[in-house]
């Protein structure tokens, strides 16, 4: 029996003693920004500012002729260029004139900021909503009726990664 009591205060004493080392480890700071699943080391800096006039002034990816949606009349170019990718991905997005049916319900939610032109969402009830350069607003998931972008318009677009890659 006492090699029991030995072996159980030997495993006691050893979490103990990794447990107060651990406890210094971080709060020292020795392990600066260290994953707490592995060695691998975490860089995080201040996010990069964005100014409406520098997204405005991007230079896009083009996309080539709208080809993922129902056009109505328009869409023969869009660009777009994603500008953060992790929990969220962030992306300007532009196209020429244009009128796209969401014909069927939009599967995210999907935040926007109007960076240049005019937009004008209808749903299917036919309520409408003009939105114009500095205004931002939440298109939610389910939406059906129409986008119709009167000029060309470029737009700031935010929507969960998950979401957005269909799961």
């Amino acid at each position: 029996m006492s090699q029991g009591i030995w072996k159980h205060f030997g495993l006691v004493g050893v979490s103990v003693a990794s447990g107060i080392a651990l406890t210094l480890v971080v709060q020292l700071g020795l392990l600066p920004s260290a994953s707490a699943f592995g060695s691998e080391v975490v860089k995080i800096s201040p996010p990069e500012s964005w100014s409406m006039a520098g997204l405005n002034a991007m230079e896009l990816e083009p996309l080539g002729k709208i080809d993922w949606i129902t056009v109505e009349h328009g869409g023969l170019s869009n660009s777009e260029t994603i500008i953060f990718e992790g929990e969220n991905i962030v992306s300007v997005w532009d196209s020429g004139p244009a009128r796209l049916v969401f014909d069927a319900p939009t599967t995210y939610d999907e935040f926007v900021i109007v960076l240049k032109g005019k937009l004008i969402l209808t749903d299917n009830a036919g309520n409408a909503v003009t939105y114009k350069a500095g205004e931002m607003f939440m298109l939610q998931k389910g939406f059906l009726g129409t986008w119709e972008m009167t000029e060309d318009y470029r737009e700031l677009i935010v929507v969960d990664t998950a979401a957005y890659n269909g799961g």
